[in-house]
């Protein structure tokens, strides 16, 4: 850790206190216990999370101080965790740095609110009590089970129509045509015998009925850039696998196809590579988190074309890894089943596969973006990536004329606020989680006083309302 380091700010796996442990610990155990659940991380005590200032642990208490934090996490948290301890000199001051490693045995929770509302998870440089369905998720990672395999409690048995015709699916789209058995299916753990009747899995009932409300494609083509004006819309369920035909025709209705003539042959040529386009779809509906209540988004514009389904990278991978063709499947069933119908081809290579298409094609390389709740790929219009470069030098031109005007304005108002306005505003950009009784503790101002300056800084235009009044927040406006 460098003075450098800690300067760039707090981030997924970096948060930073002060050298004194607070009278309610759980500001930071739970930051803890989202690194257990996440991919680990650093806390760093020593270090003001508001100002960045290194404080560092007086040196006649920093083994004690140590002591008490180890007891915390031990005490707080369940299942236990088993902190890192270690301490580095920055700008000759003490600091004490707990590393987090990933949890094997997660949800972790703090045992004073129970497995129920006291797991915690990383979302950007914030710590956040975890969803229903993320808690879910975290019980089956911990059991080595996909969503997918699950038979539900009191699920209806599926019906000989249903069975028959997801044989013959699979039958007809695998290379072998083999046919396939009901013991094929039983064997796949798409279907579960109990009672005389045949229970299916949730892969089962995405690929055959599909019943699953969410399990959908949402498609759009707008007019333009932006998100302004529908041109169309649809929404596909059904099947799974059929929803990916669907939405493929969707999408080749609603962009150009020329010709190009080479002697006496000629070549249809897109502006989208259909391979390309077909691989993304299947990922989308492969990866998508199944207990979540969002449906994939399919957003057609006239220079692009946004695939974006609900659930981050699952697992422990990073972008980076998964980019360079790392693979941890949410959905095995339906991946192993995409696998025989020859949707897919081998798990952890559709992006790569996806590289070399556009490559061949002569397109851009798609642009990918990971969130805790999404991922989304954006796949660029064959020829406008020069033409899209160029209007957008043209608009941060415009722009930066219009942020110097801006930014001249919001000097002007911020020079307007009292010290401790300013202190409140400055507390609120470094770390906009905080409470009204957090920043009073933390800058030793009254409550009121906070309060006060929280409704100044309001009516400003600097600071604006995220979430509900019970667990949202306070951030600062972008100017």
């Amino acid at each position: 850790m460098t003075a450098d380091e800690i300067k760039k700010g707090e981030s997924e796996i970096l948060e930073f206190k002060g050298n004194e442990l607070s009278e309610d610990p759980k500001k930071w155990l739970k930051t803890a216990i989202a690194f257990a659940n996440g991919k680990g991380g650093s806390i760093v005590f020593g270090v003001e999370d508001s100002t960045l200032k290194i404080t560092g642990i007086p040196s006649v208490n920093v083994f004690k101080f140590m002591d008490l934090i180890t007891n915390e996490v031990s005490d707080s948290c369940s299942p236990q965790i088993f902190p890192h301890l270690h301490l580095e000199t920055i700008e000759d001051k003490t600091i004490v740095v707990m590393e987090i490693l990933k949890g094997d045995r997660p949800p972790y929770f703090f045992k004073p609110e129970g497995e129920r509302h006291g797991v915690y998870i990383r979302v950007g440089a914030t710590t956040r009590k975890a969803e229903p369905e993320k808690i879910r998720e975290l019980m089956l990672y911990r059991a080595h089970k996909s969503y997918d395999e699950i038979v539900e409690r009191d699920v209806k048995p599926a019906t000989k129509k249903q069975i028959n015709e997801l044989r013959r699916i699979i039958a007809e789209r695998s290379t072998s045509h083999k046919k396939v058995s009901v013991e094929n299916l039983i064997s796949w753990g798409l279907l579960k015998e109990q009672d005389g009747s045949l229970l299916p899995s949730i892969a089962f009932r995405l690929l055959a009925a599909n019943d699953l409300y969410f399990a959908k494609i949402q498609c759009a083509r707008f007019k333009g850039l932006t998100r302004s004006v529908f041109l169309d819309r649809k929404e596909f369920d059904g099947p799974i696998y059929q929803q990916i035909e669907d939405t493929f025709e969707f999408i080749y209705r609603h962009t150009n196809v020329g010709a190009q003539i080479k002697g006496l042959y000629r070549k249809d040529v897109y502006d989208y590579p259909p391979e390309a386009v077909r691989e993304l779809l299947a990922n989308a509906v492969l990866h998508r988190n199944y207990m979540d209540s969002s449906c994939i988004q399919i957003s057609v514009f006239d220079d692009r074309i946004e695939f974006q389904n609900p659930g981050g990278i699952f697992g422990d991978l990073s972008l980076e890894k998964v980019l360079a063709g790392y693979s941890s499947v949410r959905n095995t069933q339906i991946a192993d089943i995409f696998q025989k119908m020859n949707i897919v081809e081998k798990w952890g290579t559709g992006l790569l596969r996806i590289a070399d298409i556009c490559k061949e094609a002569g397109s851009s390389p798609v642009q990918y973006e990971a969130g805790s709740g999404y991922f989304m790929a954006t796949l660029l219009r064959k020829g406008t990536a020069k033409s899209r470069n160029d209007t957008l030098n043209e608009k941060n031109d415009t722009l930066n004329d219009t942020l110097n005007e801006k930014n001249d304005t919001l000097n002007d108002t911020l020079n307007e606020l009292s010290d401790k306005e300013r202190q409140i505003f400055d507390s609120i950009k470094q770390k906009n989680d905080n409470t009204a009784q957090e920043i009073s503790s933390q800058l030793n101002i009254s409550i009121i006083t906070v309060k006060r300056a929280i409704s100044t800084l309001k009516t400003k235009g600097l600071i604006v309302r995220a979430g509900s009044k019970k667990i949202g927040f306070w951030s600062v406006k972008e100017k």
